[in-house]
């Protein structure tokens, strides 16, 4: 089984000392996490971009991917997607990766096939009344996939909402669907205003949504620990895990290779090892 490791997002020092943000604190991440059973790495370049919209600079990555690979060669390792809404493209937004697959850097292409209200419920419990939209519209599907389908690459797709899991079944049905697609199906705390709560009812009903036979799916949770309950239901019917700094929130601050060990050993107890980075690419692709 596939395990993505996503080492860091906006995550800062204060949440977790271990969350990795200088160029080698990163490689030096990605590496202990492959030999803890990581085959793909998210990661965002660090604090000077880190929740910033629009357009990333590729130079922000071209060192750590590259030092990395150089090293896994077969290792899948993707940017951030910045944020879309109103005055941006995705060309604008994937012009990072564009610059990452001209350097054969681009390991997957990040897509959120939807568009969503994205806010939190506030520690005094008031939800939010805010007037942010994260947008991906109909178009920016559509030209991402092309765009996959033009360079070649692998495609990873968030699901933060069911209209984004419908979307890609219908592009599957169509044969408009990039080849090698991993969908990801999230999960949030009670804390956050997306995606399906965690358990085995979640579960049934993110899988009820696609043919999870022909598109290779893993499961995140936002704000928790997926290892606590929903790497083992995945993992048991033929899912794949994301984990990781960038997504946990428990009790203590772990290291993202620790993460990534306790969700290698949920699979072994389920009859399944994790995947070596140069086998991901054919598994991905076999499925789909």
């Amino acid at each position: 089984m596939i395990i993505e490791a996503a080492i860091n997002g906006a995550r800062t020092r204060a949440e977790n000392p271990h969350v990795p943000l200088a160029p080698d604190e990163i490689v030096d991440c990605v590496i202990a996490c492959v030999e803890a059973g990581a085959s793909i790495i998210h990661m965002h370049a660090g604090q000077p971009i880190v929740g910033s919209g629009g357009h990333h600079d590729s130079r922000m990555y071209r060192d750590v991917f590259a030092r990395s690979l150089d090293r896994h060669p077969g290792l899948l390792i993707y940017p951030t997607l910045p944020g879309g809404g109103p005055g941006t493209t995705m060309e604008d937004r994937l012009a990072h990766v564009h610059e990452l697959a001209e350097l054969g850097l681009a390991g997957m292409v990040p897509v959120d096939p939807g568009t969503m209200n994205l806010g939190r419920i506030a520690r005094s419990g008031r939800p939010p009344a805010n007037a942010h939209v994260y947008q991906t519209t109909f178009a920016d599907t559509d030209w991402a996939f092309r765009f996959c389908a033009r360079h070649g690459l692998p495609c990873t797709l968030s699901a933060f909402e069911p209209g984004f899991v419908r979307l890609v079944e219908a592009h599957r049905r169509a044969g408009t669907l990039p080849r090698a697609s991993m969908l990801k199906l999230e999960f949030g705390s009670d804390s956050l205003l997306f995606g399906m709560k965690p358990g085995l009812r979640g579960l049934e009903a993110w899988l009820d949504l696609f043919d999870s036979e022909q598109v290779p799916w893993m499961v995140s949770m936002r704000d928790g620990d997926v290892n606590d309950l929903l790497a083992g239901l995945a993992i048991a019917r033929g899912g794949h895990v994301r984990v990781g700094i960038e997504d946990y929130c428990g009790p203590a601050p772990p290291r993202n290779d620790e993460l990534v060990a306790a969700t290698a050993a949920i699979a072994l107890e389920h009859g399944r090892r994790p995947a070596r980075p140069d086998e991901v690419l054919g598994l991905i692709t076999s499925q789909s």
